[in-house]
């Protein structure tokens, strides 16, 4: 689509432009939700040009919908212009606690192969913290839920990642371990290579010593269910 329509949103992308002064009314953020829109499309080309587009999008942008978006975009691909962003977006954003959840996030989805042990590395950071809940939803919950290239990868790695979190968590928040699970709620109907591999990780689970009934429940369901 992008490919197809490139030059079509390109115009798109320049007519709504939004005003130099932000409102935030409803007409602006329509133009900044079709604008953005846009962008993720063309972000799908691929091109220098495209990534230039976009980083350039998240250097201007004069309000958290367009550089967040921006963030997203450049985090899902491996170039220097996402290095850039990423560094740059946490350096301004470090020391509010909300906003830098979308850092998080960002990383947390990116579809690259190195996403799971960049995640890894982030479990270790200094602003986060396993403890709090919004941090771990937007880390852990977002790479399980909204990565399904690297959550379900062919080894099999983001579901015992996830599996050894849910365990973790499950010591001090279990209703947080627990809604963890949801990211397996579709396992059997993965091919069987992949199925065999979420088992497992279910499995390990299942046998954690002294789970909560929280996590039990879910788990036992989980595995016990008709195919």
């Amino acid at each position: 689509v992008g490919r197809t329509l490139g030059k079509k949103l390109i115009k798109l992308y320049d007519a709504h432009t939004p005003p130099a002064r932000f409102a935030p009314n409803a007409r602006q953020a329509g133009q900044r939700a079709l604008r953005n829109a846009a962008l993720s499309l063309l972000a799908a080309r691929g091109s220098d040009k495209d990534m230039a587009l976009i980083a350039r999008h998240f250097n201007k942008a004069t309000n958290m919908s367009d550089e967040a978006h921006a963030l997203f975009l450049l985090a899902a691909v491996k170039s220097v212009q996402s290095e850039r962003a990423l560094k740059k977006f946490h350096d301004k954003w470090h020391e509010d606690h909300l906003v830098i959840d979308s850092w998080f996030a960002a990383q947390a989805i990116s579809p690259l192969t190195s996403t799971l042990e960049n995640v890894e590395a982030l479990t270790q950071h200094p602003l986060y913290s396993k403890t709090t809940p919004n941090k771990v939803r937007a880390l852990i919950g977002n790479f399980a839920a909204n990565n399904p290239v690297q959550f379900n990868r062919p080894d099999g790695a983001g579901y015992l990642f996830v599996a050894n979190q849910v365990l973790e968590l499950d010591k001090f928040n279990p209703q947080v371990a627990a809604r963890m699970l949801n990211a397996f709620r579709s396992w059997r109907s993965l091919e069987s290579g992949r199925r065999k591999l979420a088992a497992k990780a279910l499995r390990k689970v299942a046998k954690g010593k002294n789970i909560s009934r929280d996590v039990y429940e879910i788990v036992t369901k989980m595995l016990e269910q008709p195919s």
